[in-house]
């Protein structure tokens, strides 16, 4: 159990890692469209290899993660949870493009994911008795997830300053969840 444990708080300090250049590459790229201008030069390139570390640190500490409910958590877990999120994922398309006009984006997917992963790593440390931890986990990512679908819906329908802060929203909250977990559990 020491092991899985020691997987999934470094599957989180990871994914905390992976907030933080995913909100650097989002400032980078995003901030100069307040002003009607984009990224130039050496920054550009900054906010390019931003983005490739936040995939890596995003999919490294995912996997981390996984391994370590899946290694804690019952059998068919980890295919609930992936079904459920997918569910989730689909359910929510369909809302958001019919009832609020939300063009979907890849954002959609990764909260989605991320909410189903952290259920699946719940449901293990609930499966060991830990249940303080799987309700920490359960409750930060229920906050982490609504706040990342109400910035979802109403992006498109902010002003150019407040949309862009309601994208960094999601990633510096999910940062700190994935934080807080990496130090609690």
């Amino acid at each position: 159990m020491d092991a899985a444990l020691a997987a999934i708080r470094c599957g989180h300090a990871q994914m905390a890692g992976c907030c933080l250049a995913y909100l650097a590459w989002w400032a980078i790229f995003f901030w100069p469209k307040v002003g009607g201008q984009e990224a130039t030069g050496p920054l550009r390139y900054v906010g390019i290899a931003a983005i490739i570390l936040a995939v890596i640190l995003g999919a490294l500490g995912a996997t981390r993660i996984a391994q370590g409910a899946g290694i804690l958590a019952p059998p068919h877990a980890g295919i609930i949870a992936l079904a459920g999120g997918i569910v989730l994922y689909m359910v929510l398309l369909f809302v958001t493009e019919r009832l609020f006009s939300r063009v979907p984006t890849t954002e959609l997917v990764l909260f989605c994911a991320w909410l189903a992963l952290e259920l699946f790593c719940a449901a293990g440390l609930v499966a060991q008795d830990r249940i303080a931890s799987a309700a920490l986990i359960t409750i930060l990512a229920a906050i982490g997830f609504l706040l990342s679908l109400v910035c979802y819906v109403k992006y498109y329908e902010l002003a150019p300053l407040a949309s862009f802060v309601c994208g960094c929203l999601p990633l510096a909250g999910i940062g700190l969840i994935s934080l807080i977990i990496a130090l609690a559990i």
